[in-house]
């Protein structure tokens, strides 16, 4: 049985790990620095594509194998929190919903 890559682990748990779709651009092809299965760098680096290459927002979006909702926002949550902006976020009601006994719903 083959060994999974301890990063690619990492990546599943934390819920980084995109799905296959794209090519996530030229960058990542070698597999060097650029690691297409971290969705954080993908994102950074398609929205960095557009802000300093010039590329078009969908054109980008398509490049790297997301959607251009997944786009404009990763582009607003980059520009309201940064980096961490990018980081998953925890699917489901939050705030009071998510704490109120289940009796009450």
């Amino acid at each position: 049985m083959a060994k999974q890559d301890p990063k690619v682990d990492r990546l599943q748990r934390a819920g980084a790990e995109p799905s296959p779709r794209g090519s996530a651009g030229a960058l990542f092809q070698d597999q060097g620095f650029f690691d297409a299965r971290d969705l954080v760098q993908v994102k950074y680096e398609m929205l960095r594509h557009v802000h300093v290459d010039g590329v078009d927002k969908a054109r980008a979006a398509a490049l790297f194998g997301l959607s251009r909702p997944t786009f404009y926002q990763a582009e607003a949550a980059f520009a309201r929190d940064g980096l961490g902006g990018l980081l998953p976020q925890p699917r489901g009601p939050s705030g009071a919903q998510a704490q109120r006994p289940r009796s009450w719903q």
